[in-house]
């Protein structure tokens, strides 16, 4: 077992919210399945160690459940890349409504196909631009992970989610592009692992 793969167990078993034996063989799976699938098609960064994955983009992706729940939650992952972070927290909350949203066709077709062989319900990805998304019915979370937030993007996400929704943005040190939004609450997430890592919280009122 690698180190990276133990931080990861480790971290799950100190939130104590979830039956990490229930868990882990559908991240050992997505972690196969992401792999090989990001060989092919550019998914995540390749200059990152397979075993940081880990680390890296899936205890990093689950670092909101440490202070929220997302049971029968509708989440929007936007600008989901390789399924990051709405996968992990899928996983997590197997009762959650999930729509991971990108801009770029090849990824999205990439991760559809992903998800069909994880086998996992209630998941389903979103081709579009942000700005030109326009669901059936607002979310509860929104969740932006590796996403520059643009000035222009603060309409389209305050209006997709619903009144005493939430929006939460992963942030490192630098968090001047959310100067829009005003309220920001920062939680604490930092890991060994991760360095400095701050979830940004902007509610709905």
């Amino acid at each position: 077992m690698s180190e990276q793969r133990s931080q990861f167990i480790a971290y799950l078993e100190d939130m104590g919210k979830f039956d990490v034996g229930r868990v882990l063989p559908v991240f050992d799976r997505y972690h196969e399945l992401l792999v090989e699938t990001n060989a092919k098609i550019n998914l995540v960064s390749r200059a990152t160690p397979i075993d940081e994955y880990w680390t890296k983009h899936y205890l990093d992706s689950v670092t909101p459940a440490r202070f929220f729940d997302f049971a029968g939650e509708r989440v929007l992952d936007f600008g989901s890349g390789g399924g990051l972070p709405g996968i992990p927290l899928k996983i997590l909350y197997p009762d959650s409504e999930m729509y991971l949203l990108d801009s770029i066709r090849k990824k999205c077709d990439a991760v559809t196909d992903i998800v069909k062989m994880l086998d996992v319900k209630g998941c389903q990805t979103v081709h579009s631009r942000l700005e030109e998304y326009r669901p059936d019915t607002r979310f509860d979370t929104i969740v932006c992970r590796s996403v520059r937030i643009e000035p222009r993007f603060a309409f389209s996400l305050k209006k997709l989610v619903r009144r005493g929704g939430k929006l939460l943005f992963y942030k490192a040190k630098e968090i001047d592009d959310l100067k829009p939004f005003g309220g920001i609450e920062l939680l604490d997430a930092s890991h060994p692992s991760l360095g400095e890592r701050r979830i940004a919280v902007w509610k709905r009122k």
